[in-house]
């Protein structure tokens, strides 16, 4: 007998391999992966019987991928797994079809126990799940304009012989033998998929064939384990089981046979030529030849390029309603790029570029064509190849490319001559020969402007961080997502998607920390994150989180490996410093009270004075920005502080809950309780460290030099409220 398939989806490698060696003693077949968008990837391949999903998943996380694991696949069975979840986050996860949320660390009958029950589960009611009408939802988004698969799919519904299906990667070969398979007789049957390709032989031929037995007795399909059968990369199958399979197409009825045909009905389905395999002994021509009648082509995406905005309009109604919320409308333009692109991923690459849209588009009014991914946009700097086409030698396809390099690169610099000259390293003379050579027009740049324009930066992966919260006390963390240019910085609800940028009017609270809020969403301590960001230059980001960031060791340090870890990559739009240009000024300085201020300065420091009770007493620290290295030495590892009287009141008032000995500097009795100080001004430093997070709530780095004594996040904000409405005043 088959064993039944597990995938692990976590990307902490001690879990997964404890996990591994346990479930593989049970007598699993356990395969894994710590990656959302692989584990889809490999779902889609093969799917297992049971898929153990991590909540925090770099790439994409744990709710995406059951949402999109459902969709696709309603027959694999989910446990959601995390030690950082939250009540909402499981109900989220439960309402999106996952059997059960385990929470870390579970014990070994725990798991063991919620697997056995999701898989009898399975079985129990298979039938009700696979094969149904519901697969049938896809079509008319995939296949509407697709009049000859139409007919196909209900000419092959009317009977129960094999099926061939053919089309390049993507193009919804297993939907339409599900589509086929629901029209027909046998749609009660389960429907299940094997890959040829990563399944090893003897569990294929476990699945086909079984050694008749004088016992056995005639009974219907369901008594006798009939099922529906889908082969996929059949090319892939062994020389002999490829021929094995044709005997019992050819012969299904011979009395003389030693084995028993399982399945009621067979599928197979190949993105390769198989007659010209056939035609080279590398595929069995007998097995091709009992499908010479049932063979159904499915065309390729671009053979339909017209119908594409009908697809993509069906498409965003669909999730519009499956969603239950409102989308971005879509621009003609995107539409055109749409239908413009050859989707050599065929209708599967389109279902997954239109996913991420509404991911990373949540908050725009319109989808822009700069949205979509470059290869398909295609800006007006990039190089068309076709028009290589029409070039007649390759000195005149190096021209072309020279042009387009230094074009991008002028663009980059802001038209700047001498920063460019220094980035290709060539001398202004030969650059200028270069600019009248490709008759290249340049833009005017005001020399005496002030202002200067730097490229707008993400993340080049996803990243992950997991961690306890400090007030809340809940277990947490974050997923780091990239977003294209003009996204700016976005915090996304793990359970509910919902999403709240990062801006200043989204601000509900400074009591301790810096909480945003928008609608029934909010998110709280965001500081220390948001100052990393604003000194890392990372101007466009999704972060997928909870109710509260992960406090971490106290400190910036961990969020600095962070990003580190993700990588950095400028993008082509340009963004400019808010660059000040008088005093701005929040708090009562004249009668001691704290106090913040802002002024004019060519570069950005922030200078911090404060008078508190011993061991702290009056201590004084000016950070001047010399790039990302000198925020992560000087002021990234300062952590947050409190004295014992202040903890016990805040624990009262439900804050600090999380606060643990190692996440934070504990003061009583004039001194330090629980740790060495990492800098003799580390309280200095970290008051520092909330400014630069607070600040980054304008949107943009700011020019300038900030003095503050004794103020928090009340005076932070406020002087931020002046400084934007004064902007909003003089444009």
């Amino acid at each position: 007998m088959a064993k039944e398939r597990i995938l692990i989806v976590d990307d902490e490698k001690n879990i997964v391999s404890s996990l591994t060696g346990i479930l593989s003693d049970e007598g699993y077949d356990v395969s894994m992966t710590g990656d959302g968008v692989e584990a889809l990837e490999l779902i889609q391949k093969d799917p297992p019987d049971l898929v153990l999903l991590d909540i925090w998943l770099p790439g994409m996380d744990g709710i995406e991928v059951l949402k999109t694991l459902k969709t696709y696949n309603p027959g694999v069975e989910v446990l959601i797994m995390s030690g950082h979840g939250t009540i909402d986050t499981a109900v989220k996860a439960t309402k999106l079809g996952a059997q059960d949320f385990i929470e870390k660390p579970f014990s070994l009958d725990r798991i063991t126990e919620s697997i056995q029950n999701a898989l009898h589960e399975k079985k129990s009611v298979l039938t009700k799940e696979t094969g149904s009408p519901a697969v049938l939802k896809q079509l008319p988004v995939c296949f509407e304009s697709m009049v000859e698969v139409k007919k196909g799919i209900k000419a092959l519904s009317e009977h129960l012989e094999p099926v061939l299906l053919l089309g390049e990667t993507g193009t919804g070969k297993e939907s339409v033998a599900r589509a086929i398979h629901a029209q027909s007789l046998k749609a009660d049957l389960p429907f299940v998929k094997l890959n040829c390709s990563f399944r090893q032989k003897q569990a294929i031929q476990t699945q086909l064939f079984k050694r008749k037995n004088k016992e056995n007795k005639p009974g219907s399909d369901s008594a006798s384990g009939k099922k529906v059968v889908l082969l996929s990369n059949i090319e892939s199958l062994s020389k002999g089981l490829q021929e094995k399979l044709a005997e019992a197409l050819q012969n299904a009825s011979h009395p003389g046979s030693s084995f028993e045909f399982l399945p009621s009905r067979l599928f197979i389905s190949s993105a390769e030529n198989l007659e010209d395999l056939a035609a080279k002994g590398k595929f069995h021509q007998g097995l091709l030849d009992c499908f010479k009648e049932t063979t159904l082509l499915i065309p390729p995406l671009r053979n339909h390029a017209a119908s594409i905005s009908v697809i993509t309009r069906d498409f965003w109604e669909e999730k519009k309603r499956e969603l239950n919320t409102i989308l971005p409308k879509i621009e003609e333009g995107v539409l055109t790029a749409l239908c413009s692109y050859s989707w050599p991923g065929n209708i599967k690459e389109l279902r997954n570029v239109l996913e991420k849209l509404i991911l990373t588009c949540a908050n725009q009014e319109t989808i822009r064509i700069q949205d979509l991914p470059p290869e398909i946009w295609k800006p007006q700097n990039q190089i068309d190849i076709n028009s290589f086409n029409e070039v007649g030698s390759l000195q005149e396809a190096e021209t072309i490319w020279e042009k387009h390099f230094i074009l991008h690169h002028l663009k980059r610099n802001n038209w700047d001559i001498d920063k460019t000259c220094k980035v290709l390293k060539t001398t202004k003379k030969q650059f200028q020969e270069k600019i009248k050579f490709h008759s290249i027009e340049m833009q005017e740049v005001d020399s005496s402007s002030t202002q200067k324009k730097y490229p707008q930066r993400t993340l080049k992966r996803s990243v992950v961080l997991c961690g306890s919260s400090l007030h809340s006390g809940i277990k947490t963390g974050l997923i780091l997502q990239p977003m294209p240019p003009g996204s700016g910085i976005i915090f996304g609800d793990i359970a509910s998607g919902k999403t709240i940028p990062a801006q200043l009017e989204n601000v509900q609270s400074t009591d301790y920390s810096t909480c945003l809020k928008r609608g029934a969403n909010s998110v709280g301590t965001i500081e220390h994150i948001m100052a990393t960001l604003h000194m890392y230059r990372v101007t466009n980001l999704l972060i997928k989180i909870g109710d509260e960031a992960p406090v971490m060791d106290g400190s910036a340090k961990d969020f600095c490996e962070l990003l580190e870890d993700g990588e950095f990559e400028d993008q082509d739009d340009f963004y400019e410093e808010i660059v000040v240009d008088k005093c701005y000024s929040f708090g009562d300085k004249e009668k001691g009270g704290p106090y913040i201020s802002i002024e004019p300065s060519d570069n950005f420091s922030v200078s911090y004075h404060m008078e508190y009770p011993e061991p702290i007493g009056i201590q004084d620290f000016t950070y001047e920005f010399q790039g990302d290295e000198s925020f992560k030495k000087e002021i990234a590892p300062a952590r947050t502080f409190g004295f014992m009287e202040e903890v016990a009141q805040l624990t009262k008032m439900g804050y600090a809950s999380g606060g643990k000995l190692d996440n934070f500097i504990l003061l009583g009795d004039n001194k330090v309780l629980n740790t060495e100080l990492r800098f003799e001004d580390e309280f200095a430093r970290h008051k520092i460290l909330d400014i630069l997070g607070d600040f980054y709530l304008l949107g943009k780095p700011i020019r300038g030099k900030i003095k503050a004594c004794k103020s928090g996040h009340t005076q932070n904000v406020g002087l931020l409220k002046i400084i934007r409405d004064s902007l909003t005043e003089i444009n």
